[in-house]
């Protein structure tokens, strides 16, 4: 099996959080890193496979497990790529974007904000290729709640664990301070990169 390691990232321009906030949560996700290794590892044995059953089984707590920390990875590691405290002034295409999907900068913000302050996980703005479109949605958890086939643009941790040690229990504050940080040349990137398909017709079928 393929090992993943942790990737690095510089906080060096990040302002309104402390060294020891980052630090912290960056080492939560080395231990999902961690953890993913691991089922990984065990999902590769041909003895996981010895018992198949939904009621308890190893294969089913590996798969249930590899699907959670999978996604914890690689939420991180979009929310830390985004958060570098550079170009945060919205401009280009995501700015464009914005403005016409909800009309203004302050309506978009207003409603990031609100599902940021209402959900326990995460709050993504993505482009949905089932639907051709463009959504704000939130996710209790890192494995429940995700929209298949949806691509991330922004990608905010709303986790205690993201903002404790700065913020208490003042997420509203956290997320002004995430808001503060947001790179915004890493989300026009993620929308310049994605291929532009036409969904299917499986709707209207």
């Amino acid at each position: 099996m393929n090992y993943i390691n942790a990737k690095h990232y510089n906080f060096s321009n990040v302002k309104f959080f402390s060294p020891m906030q980052l630090s912290q949560h960056y080492v939560l996700y080395t231990r999902y890193v961690d953890s993913l290794n691991k089922v990984m590892e065990s999902l590769s044995s041909d003895k996981t496979y010895s018992t198949c059953s939904p009621n308890y089984s190893q294969v089913r707590s590996d798969q249930k497990a590899k699907t959670y920390c999978y996604d914890a990875v690689m939420l991180h590691e979009l929310y830390f790529e985004n958060l570098t405290g550079r170009n945060t002034k919205m401009y280009g295409q995501i700015e464009s974007l914005i403005n016409k999907i909800f009309g203004s900068y302050e309506n978009f913000i207003d409603k990031f904000k609100c599902i940021g302050l209402s959900m326990h996980g995460w709050v993504l703005l993505c482009y949905d290729r089932f639907r051709d479109e463009y959504c704000i949605y939130g996710q209790d958890s890192h494995d429940e709640g995700i929209i298949l086939c949806s691509e991330p643009l922004i990608v905010m941790d709303v986790y205690e664990h993201a903002y404790m040690m700065d913020y208490g229990i003042n997420r509203s504050e956290y997320i002004d301070a995430f808001i503060a940080n947001l790179d915004y040349s890493i989300v026009n990137k993620r929308l310049s990169s994605l291929i532009f398909e036409k969904p299917s017709n499986r709707l209207n079928a």
